[in-house]
């Protein structure tokens, strides 16, 4: 969607959220239209219910509700402070509750008190406890609160109807004298002295609370007709309890009962029509009712008229194309959700029991003084109670508007591709149709590796099934069959057609990769020849990997043959120029002393070169012979820290050792071992930066192995990855300036992999480091490191037992290579240590 599409996509979807905020706010502007046309209905009601005649139920519920209050009250009073309503009317269920905690923490209570419902005056008995299982499961800590909070509930509707009515019902408590006590009325011996109003039809009556909860109705004045009506309507309570009515049967053997008002008498004025049909009256002095607002007819007018605007809006936008409205993901939900929704949305709207009663509440101000309730100031409960009318009918017609733009598809897209499209039934008969198709392309999707019984067996049984089907047709059975018939030859021919286009692209492939085009990709599924696929993908990828490494293996023939060509011709070269020089007749004594001298270096140079090329051979090849012996690798750094520190003071590098003072005895061959680190430490001197330091460590690890580590940084940048210089005449510069033949890394590392151990080479810009690990006492895991039978063996290969004097140790002597046992002896003066020649005692 380019930037022009998304822009008007917006345009119209503002428009649609503009209009439904419209449409929100004139209903709102219309609820005085609504409340008037409820009053009409309640009007008429009013009068057709005085014609039937009154019913005083309402009344006397309200007569009820408030004695229980003006009980409440009177209890505060006694007990001079704030009681809860599960205080007054249930004594002693907060002791009960405690109890019960204490018993749940583990407080112990000997005794508990029982109340007896058919004990007179509430009266107790004692129960020891575990005497007497009296507390069924039932009544348990949970029940009791539930119990609290139940009564609390009900005395807090009491206290709701007693402001609402407090203008309408008038009363005075008569104390035992016959004065009045507490009333709501200003000077109530004046006010329930005067005369009734006979044109209000105004009554006046007393109800007297006896000591055992009786209720009795007596001086009744008014209309004889209306005090047998109040009579009878108040006849219900006598004995009320208000909690029997909303529990189980099983509530009187709880241990609590509900105490009402006793020894309590109250006079009450007031005008029984304004109680009569109370829920529909719109006095002034009473609260509008959402039921009228739905039978008076303004709030189906004034809705439908609003979603009939909409719905011709959510019609009407999506045809233009420019908006694009409709085309989202949204609006693409499934029919079956999409009604589900709708169901509910018109159970809302259509019953009208929120919308009627939100607008109940903002009429008679009663959502306002919820509001303020909550803290708000009265600027702000009006703007919050705007918004709250606001939202609601915005998300009402926002629903609607969004369910016509998705039905509006079944136009749009056609009832058949809607069907198929968006609803989940038809979604599931395309599955059935695929599942059915792919019964019969079961061949076409075979694994030839598995066995062929489940696929004919599906086959036959859904052959089967078929012809079942078919055969329940009797005689239409036949037209059936041939209907059958030609579907099964056409489908057998398309994928018949299509097994053959498969396997002409195998085909060709197979072909191309003959004559050597190993690029070759087949894209395309194969279906049943995918195996066929997968595998020549596979044959591709090792005739690839063996012609890279045939490739490799050229390249490093070559690159061998330069290298030993270049190493070995630089010494040759000189021989020859000096084996001239000698010839001449003239040359004197000096120049040809000189000359032999070099001849010596050149030949020692090239013996050098030989030697190596024939080590790594031999280390490559596997056919070093190896005399392994406990060596203590300690004193064999030391030996050759010793032995080439010539060429370590000549390098410019500061070497520091750190090294166990203790012995590290390995099971090892010395001549190897010594060769190993005689490379690695030449390597530093030859290759390090002057003035930094190389640091060799020796340390053991948790697991068993000794870990041989040296650092160094090199002079040149290293442009060779660490595994290229391990390889055989590579050199850190590639220059091949420096003297050397490039084999050193690669003999250290074939003796130390040829010993059991590891050899690891990391470079991190220029810093170079070595790693090796061998592992302790692994003579037994080595056994094919050939050790000596007798000492007269060692003797005449060079290698020495291990001698059983811990001052001895077993080193190789470089200069006449023959191996010796000495000891190590450090001084003062010379911190590299001297290696003494003693004989093997």
């Amino acid at each position: 969607m380019d930037t022009r599409l998304k822009n008007n996509h917006k345009i119209g979807v503002l428009i649609i959220v503009l209009t439904v905020l419209a449409l929100s706010a004139a209903t709102i502007g219309l609820y005085p239209y609504m409340k008037a046309k409820s009053e009409e209905y309640i009007s008429d009601r009013t009068v057709r219910i005085q014609e039937q005649g009154s019913d005083y139920g309402d009344l006397a519920t309200q007569v009820m509700n408030f004695s229980y209050e003006i009980w409440h009250q009177q209890k505060q009073e006694e007990e001079g402070g704030v009681l809860s309503y599960s205080q007054t009317f249930l004594p002693g269920l907060d002791e009960k509750i405690r109890t019960l905690r204490e018993e749940e923490y583990g407080v112990a209570s000997s005794h508990v008190i029982i109340q007896d419902s058919d004990m007179e005056d509430g009266e107790n008995y004692e129960v020891a406890m575990g005497a007497q299982d009296y507390v069924d499961s039932e009544f348990n800590l949970d029940y009791y609160q539930e119990l609290q909070s139940m009564m609390d509930s009900l005395g807090k509707d009491w206290e709701r109807y007693y402001q609402r009515y407090n203008s309408s019902l008038f009363y005075a408590v008569i104390d035992e004298n016959g004065g009045f006590q507490r009333s709501n009325v200003n000077k109530p011996g004046e006010f329930f002295r005067t005369p009734l109003d006979s044109a209000k039809k105004e009554v006046g009556f007393t109800v007297e609370f006896t000591s055992t909860g009786s209720l009795k109705v007596s001086g009744f004045t008014g209309d004889e007709q209306d005090a047998s009506k109040i009579l009878q309507a108040m006849g219900r309570f006598e004995f009320y309890d208000p909690l029997a009515v909303r529990l189980s049967d099983s509530y009187r053997y709880s241990g609590m009962q509900f105490t009402g008002p006793r020894n309590i008498k109250i006079m009450f004025r007031c005008v029984p029509e304004t109680f009569t049909g109370s829920s529909y009256s719109t006095s002034d002095n009473t609260m509008l009712n959402g039921r009228a607002l739905l039978y008076g007819g303004g709030y189906y007018t004034v809705a439908g008229g609003m979603m009939a605007i909409l719905m011709v809006l959510a019609l009407a936008l999506p045809a233009v194309r420019s908006f694009r409205l409709g085309k989202s993901a949204l609006c693409r939900l499934s029919f079956e959700p999409l009604s589900l929704i709708g169901v509910g949305w018109m159970s809302i709207m259509g019953e009208g029991g929120i919308p009627s009663s939100l607008i109940a509440a903002t009429l008679d101000g009663t959502l306002k003084q919820e509001i303020l309730r909550a803290g708000f100031l009265s600027w702000s409960a009006d703007i919050a109670v705007l918004v709250i009318n606001l939202l609601f009918w915005a998300v009402v017609y926002g629903l609607f508007c969004w369910g016509i733009m998705c039905y509006r598809a079944i136009f749009s897209m056609g009832p058949w591709r809607y069907f198929k499209e968006r609803t989940w039934l038809g979604r599931f008969l395309r599955f059935i149709k695929r599942w059915c198709c792919n019964a019969l392309n079961v061949f076409n999707e075979t694994d030839w590796e598995s066995r062929s019984t489940r696929i004919l067996g599906k086959a036959v049984i859904g052959n089967f099934i078929i012809l079942t089907l078919i055969s329940c047709l009797w005689f239409w059975g036949i037209g059936a069959l041939v209907i059958y018939s030609c579907v099964l030859f056409f489908m057998l021919n398309k994928y018949w057609g299509q097994m053959q286009k498969k396997y002409r692209i195998l085909l060709d492939g197979i072909n191309q990769m003959a004559e050597g085009d190993l690029n070759v990709e087949i894209e395309e599924d194969l279906g049943i020849f995918n195996p066929f696929k997968e595998q020549l993908s596979k044959i591709q990828n090792g005739f690839k990997k063996a012609v890279a490494q045939e490739v490799k293996s050229e390249r490093t023939k070559s690159e061998l043959i330069t290298n030993v060509s270049h190493d070995l011709k630089t010494p040759l070269t000189a021989i020859i120029t000096y084996v001239n020089l000698l010839k001449q007749e003239n040359v004197t004594e000096e120049e040809r002393s000189s000359y032999i001298q070099v001849l010596d270096q050149k030949s020692m140079r090239l013996k050098v070169l030989i030697e190596d090329l024939f080590e790594v051979s031999k280390a490559s090849s596997g056919t070093v012979t190896l005399h392994p012996e406990n060596v203590d690798i300690i004193s064999l750094l030391k030996q050759v820290r010793f032995e080439l520190s010539d060429k370590m003071t000549a390098s410019g590098i500061e070497f520091r050792f750190n090294l166990p003072e203790g012995r590290v005895v390995l099971y090892l061959d010395s001549q190897k071992t010594y060769r190993i680190f005689e490379n690695l430490l030449v390597n530093i001197a030859k290759y390090g930066m002057p003035g930094t330091r190389a640091y060799i460590q020796v340390a053991r690890e948790p697991e068993g192995y000794v870990n041989i580590s040296m650092r160094n940084v090199s002079a040149q940048e290293l442009d060779v990855s660490p595994e290229e210089l391990t390889e055989r005449f590579v050199r850190g510069d590639s220059a091949r300036n420096t003297e050397g033949s490039g084999l050193g890394l690669a003999i250290a590392r074939s003796f130390v992999e040829v010993q059991g151990g590891t050899m690891k080479v990391e470079v991190e810009d220029d810093l170079f480091r070595v790693t090796i690990r061998w592992k302790e006492n692994a003579q037994e895991e080595n056994p094919g490191m050939e050790s000596p039978c007798n000492p007269e063996e060692n003797q005449e290969t060079g290698d020495i037992s291990p001698s059983e004097n811990n001052n001895h140790e077993t080193f190789w002597n470089p200069e006449d290579n023959r191996i010796i046992t000495g000891e190590w002896t450090e001084t003062e003066e010379d911190e590299a240590g001297r290696f003494t020649d003693q004989p093997d005692r």
